[in-house]
C-alpha cells in the first residue's frame, strides 16, 4: 500500500473516531416548541449549529408523548406553553432548561429550573444606554410584577450610577402614570403581560411620550409603538450559547439549576 495514502487514510479515520467519541459523551437533548414563532425557529437554528443533530429530538407541544423521555438526558422548553407543560410534567432525574419565557417567576420556574433569560445582560445594557444618553440620571422601572429582571435591572443601575426609580403599575393606577413621570429622565418597560397588553400600551407609552421621556424595551417590535430604543436578544446566538453550556459539565451542577442567565450578546435597535 502508498505509504503516503497509508497516512492519509490513518489521519481521516482518527478525525473520524475523535467525532465520533466527542458525539457519544454529549447528552441527547429534547427541545420541546411551545409555538411555531420565529424566535423559536431562530433559537433552534443557533443550537443545531453548536449542538450534533443526531443528539437532538424537536418536537412540537402538541405532539409530545410521555415516552419521548425515556433516553433523554435534558430537555429545552421553549415558550412559556412549553415551560409551563414542563412543570407540570416535571422529571427530577433530567436536566430541565426553559428560555424564551416572558414571566419565569410567575410560571413558577426560578430555582427549580435552568433559565435563560428574555432579557440580555443589564450591565451591558445601561453602559451602552449611558453612552447613547448621557444626560440620563434617572430610570423609571415600569412593571406589573415584581420579578427577578426588575431586582437585576435596579441593581444594575445602581453599578453603572443611574438612579433606579420603581414605577409599578396595575389595572387600576396606570391610568396616573403621568404623575410619576416627571420625576424620571427615561422608562425601561418589563415584559409582563398587563404592560405589554396593547390598550394599556398604547396609553402608557402615549403618556410617557407627552413628557418627552425616553423608552427602553427588550422587545423589537415595540419600537412601532413609540418606544425610542430596543436591546433585544438574539435568538440564533441565544441557542448557540445555551448548546455551548450543555456541552460543559461544571455548567450542570446544584447551583446553576438555581439560576438565569442572560443571554449574550445581543442587537441594538433604535428609531
Amino acid at each position: 500500500m502508498n505509504k503516503k495514502f497509508f497516512l492519509s487514510l490513518t489521519f481521516f479515520v482518527s478525525i473520524f473516531w475523535v467525532f465520533v467519541f466527542a458525539d457519544s459523551g454529549l447528552f441527547s437533548v429534547l427541545i420541546i416548541k411551545g409555538k411555531d414563532l420565529q424566535p423559536v425557529k431562530l433559537t433552534i437554528n443557533g443550537f443545531l449549529s453548536e449542538y450534533p443533530a443526531n443528539k437532538c429530538s424537536i418536537v412540537d407541544l402538541k405532539d409530545l408523548k410521555p415516552d419521548m423521555f425515556n433516553k433523554i438526558d435534558v430537555v429545552i422548553a421553549l415558550t412559556s406553553e412549553a415551560a409551563f407543560y414542563l412543570k407540570k410534567n416535571y422529571h427530577k432525574e433530567k436536566i430541565n432548561i426553559y428560555a424564551l419565557v416572558l414571566m419565569p417567576d410567575t410560571l413558577g420556574l426560578l430555582g427549580r429550573f435552568i433559565g435563560f433569560s428574555i432579557y440580555p445582560p443589564f450591565d451591558d445594557v445601561f453602559r451602552d444606554f449611558k453612552l447613547k444618553y448621557p444626560n440620563v440620571k434617572k430610570v423609571g422601572l415600569l412593571y406589573n410584577s415584581h420579578s427577578y429582571a426588575v431586582e437585576a435591572a435596579s441593581e444594575s443601575l445602581i453599578r453603572n450610577s443611574l438612579e433606579p426609580i420603581p414605577l409599578q403599575v396595575d389595572n387600576f393606577n396606570y391610568k396616573y402614570i403621568s404623575k410619576s413621570i416627571s420625576n424620571v429622565d427615561a422608562v425601561y418597560f418589563f415584559s409582563d403581560a398587563m404592560i405589554l397588553d396593547e390598550e394599556n400600551l398604547l396609553f402608557l407609552i402615549k403618556s410617557i411620550k407627552s413628557h418627552n421621556r425616553i423608552i427602553i424595551s427588550s422587545h423589537r417590535i415595540l419600537l412601532q409603538y413609540g418606544v425610542d430604543v430596543a436591546y433585544v436578544i438574539d435568538y440564533f446566538q441565544l441557542g448557540k450559547m445555551m448548546a455551548s453550556y450543555i456541552k460543559k459539565s461544571s455548567f450542570l451542577n446544584t447551583y446553576n439549576t438555581y439560576k438565569i442567565f442572560f443571554p449574550s450578546p445581543f442587537v441594538v435597535v433604535t428609531k
